[in-house]
């Protein structure tokens, strides 16, 4: 949001400006918020006649073979007490990434001066310039080459001549925004195109929260979220369920990502005492025009999302109508994307008698089945669901279905224009999802819920094994997560973006060829396996467990080839079967010993590829690494908002990390930096991230360096009783 400070302000005198936040009315939320200021916050000058904030708008009108036809539109705000006629002269230039030293610079070429056109600006108004101009060998933006361009907007006196590029002393007022040239579509028979070729979205879910850092957003962290998952097949995210950081749409943008960028979480129902429906009615317009208009030239985004799990999807509290009052509006400011939003079941947004039919229904399911099943939903919900919820999309471009794959087949018949897509999905059912991505046109994708585990909803990913004896008190438990449970549990990613096996598992769905070994706890071998709607196995990719030679221990191995040979020591335990027949899962049982575990894919007898874990030596000392996905190479720019991302782990005498170690450590910075945050992925936990104190958690943990405002030297230490110190050089500089 944007404050007008100019009648506040004296003028040539000190001005102080005080911001509060009161964070006191809870719940108002469904996860974790933040408080405070986490986000940028910068002081806008301009002259009486400038360029509105976010005033420039350009996006691809078409394209014709190399040559692509771009239209701006350049917003003109006049605080005068005259009617003006003003010149705007636009420069085009490549942007592309410095690949030396620190990467987080964006460097453009040469500008080159497109065209020009003139608007009239009334007094006390503003006026919008429209014109198209061309780009000859256009460099087109795409997932796998995201090419980037920056326009400029001058505003002159005098019309430029042609291929004028004014100096900014003959500039009244200038302003400049990235863009890129792409063109999308969507249909029910060719699914999403961009630039004209279907694409199926490889998605993740994601909230706005950075792990230990918190709600605290930085350009570093938040690009590391993105590459982590560009670098792992992802080629689109939703940002759940509010608006994001600039920040992270840039990193899209530089990464090439698709994204679904949503509005709303509630509208005039609510979901928590507090939260959003108590201002909706009056501020959801200023809102979602504060979003496009920021937004909406990030070739990244792809998807407006006006909502998520509305109770109005029904039609309770003018729903149909609130659907389309946003749609329109998003049309408004943006007709050049697609308007979407998520529904649920209808286990809430009923009316008295529905929602009495809907959970006897529920209930008499569950007896028969012995619990819950099918996504909090009953046959009578089914039944309705199609019919109630077909006025509220029926104003949207892309259908967002959230664990409703069940409906997907009957939306054909029903709705033979529907474009879908599963806005959120279950891990466990990765494969079941994805499967129906592949095999329905009309559905373009499938994004989990979630890919990184988050603060708040705590416990939803828990799992529990338990004797068999105890099955009926676990049965129980499962949906108690109180104190200290932190975070979701959930994710491709924990809090701290350190991988997890069903990334790996998930890769595979996607078309890797990869072999990946997931090795059991054998502490829970014979136990009962109890997992939450969002959890996965308690598995590692790890040969190192503190059980007694001999223990028994199941290993999965993750493949998509035919069959798959396990070696232990050098010796064949045998082969087994895989593929899509089995799943991509190859399953061994075999007595721990320790050493070197290998396995091998074989298709048509023919090697695809191996995964190979070793045991770890006992407990040694610590080792820090940089983590590559962070932005910065050797020097880190003395910005106050530059950061570094060191991997601490316990490690044996060769080096080899120890997962099963958890040993006290503190950790420091000294000279030109300080430390943002220190933590792990651990979920339940009462550590402070910024009080420098943690346990390992899986042998690990992880540091956050924060540069000053002063270039100088910076030194990591990490300490833990009994182990000698570990350090880490850091340059703060240009």
């Amino acid at each position: 949001f944007i404050v007008d400070l100019t009648s506040r302000m004296k003028i040539g005198q000190k001005n102080r400006l005080s911001v509060t936040v009161s964070n006191d009315a809870e719940p108002n939320s469904r996860w974790y918020s933040g408080a405070g200021i986490y986000r940028h916050v910068h002081l806008l000058t301009a002259p009486m006649l400038h360029i509105a904030s976010h005033g420039i708008f350009a996006y691809t009108d078409h394209i014709v073979g190399e040559d692509a036809f771009v239209t701006v539109e350049v917003t003109v705000e006049n605080h005068t007490a005259e009617d003006r006629d003003i010149w705007i002269n636009l420069l085009f230039s490549p942007v592309e990434s410095e690949q030396a030293g620190a990467g987080n610079t964006m460097v453009t070429t040469q500008a080159k001066a497109v065209g020009v056109v003139k608007v009239h600006v009334p007094a006390g108004s503003e006026a919008v310039a429209r014109t198209q101009v061309m780009v000859e060998n256009a460099k087109i933006w795409d997932i796998d080459s995201p090419n980037l361009y920056q326009v400029t907007a001058q505003l002159v006196e005098k019309r430029p001549s042609k291929g004028e590029i004014v100096d900014e002393t003959g500039a009244l007022d200038s302003g400049q925004t990235n863009f890129g040239i792409r063109t999308i579509s969507v249909d029910a028979k060719n699914g999403f195109m961009l630039n004209g070729r279907t694409v199926k979205l490889k998605g993740g879910c994601i909230h706005h929260d950075n792990g230990i850092l918190g709600a605290a957003s930085f350009k570093d962290s938040e690009y590391r979220k993105v590459k982590m998952h560009k670098e792992n097949c992802y080629n689109a995210l939703r940002f759940a369920h509010n608006p994001v950081s600039t920040d992270i749409l840039d990193a899209c943008d530089r990464l090439g990502m698709v994204v679904i960028n949503e509005a709303f979480d509630t509208w005039n129902m609510p979901k928590n005492i507090h939260d959003y429906c108590r201002h909706f009615e009056k501020e959801w317009k200023e809102e979602l025009t504060s979003l496009i208009v920021r937004d909406r030239n990030h070739p990244s985004v792809v998807f407006w999302s006006i909502g998520n799990e509305l109770p109005e999807q029904g039609g309770l509290s003018d729903g149909y109508q609130t659907s389309a009052m946003l749609a329109e509006q998003v049309r408004v400011l943006d007709p050049t994307r697609f308007v979407t939003g998520a529904l649920c079941s209808f286990f809430s947004g009923l009316d008295d008698e529905d929602r009495g039919k809907f959970w006897k229904s529920l209930m008499q399911e569950a007896q028969v089945n012995g619990g819950v099943l099918n996504n909090l939903d009953s046959k009578f919900g089914r039944e309705i669901w199609n019919d109630y919820t077909e006025g509220f999309v029926a104003p949207w471009d892309v259908v967002g279905y959230n664990y409703l794959n069940y409906h997907y087949d009957k939306a054909a018949e029903l709705f033979p224009n529907r474009v879908i897509c599963c806005t959120e999905s279950k891990p466990g059912q990765m494969e079941e999802y994805w499967d129906d991505v592949m095999r329905l046109p009309y559905v373009i994708g499938d994004f989990e819920w979630t890919s990184h585990d988050y603060i708040g909803e705590a416990g939803i990913g828990k799992r529990i094994y338990v004797e068999p004896e105890n099955t009926t008190q676990a049965g129980q438990m499962m949906h108690d997560a109180s104190y200290p449970w932190r975070t979701a549990g959930t994710g491709e990613f924990d809090l701290c973006g350190f991988e997890k096996p069903q990334l790996a598992y998930r890769r595979i769905i996607w078309g890797s060829d990869e072999t990946y070994i997931a090795c059991h706890n054998p502490a829970n071998y014979g136990k009962t396996e109890f997992l939450g709607r969002y959890a996965w196995q308690n598995c590692a990719n790890s040969w190192t467990w503190q059980v007694a030679e001999g223990s028994p221990v199941r290993v999965e191995v993750y493949s998509a080839a035919e069959e798959v040979e396990l070696f232990l020591n050098g010796e064949s335990i045998g082969k087994k079967k895989s593929g899509k027949e089995n799943h991509m899962k190859a399953n061994f049982e075999l007595a721990y010993r320790r050493g070197v575990l290998e396995a091998v894919s074989y298709t048509d007898g023919q090697e695809i590829s191996r995964d190979r874990i070793f045991s770890a030596g006992d407990i040694a000392g610590l080792k820090i690494t940089v983590d590559n996905r962070a932005l910065h190479q050797a020097v880190l720019p003395a910005d106050g908002q530059s950061l570094a991302f060191a991997v601490v782990e316990v490690v044996d005498a060769q080096g080899n990390p120890v997962p099963y170690a958890e040993v006290g450590v503190t950790a420091q910075v000294e000279g030109a930096a300080s430390l943002a945050a220190f933590g792990t992925g651990r979920t339940a936990t009462e550590e402070n991230y910024t009080a420098g104190r943690v346990v390992t958690y899986q042998g690990r943990s992880l540091a956050i360096i924060r540069a000053g405002g002063t270039e100088g030297n910076a030194k990591l230490i990490v300490k833990a009783d009994g182990m000698a110190d570990a350090s880490l050089d850091l340059v703060i500089g240009l």
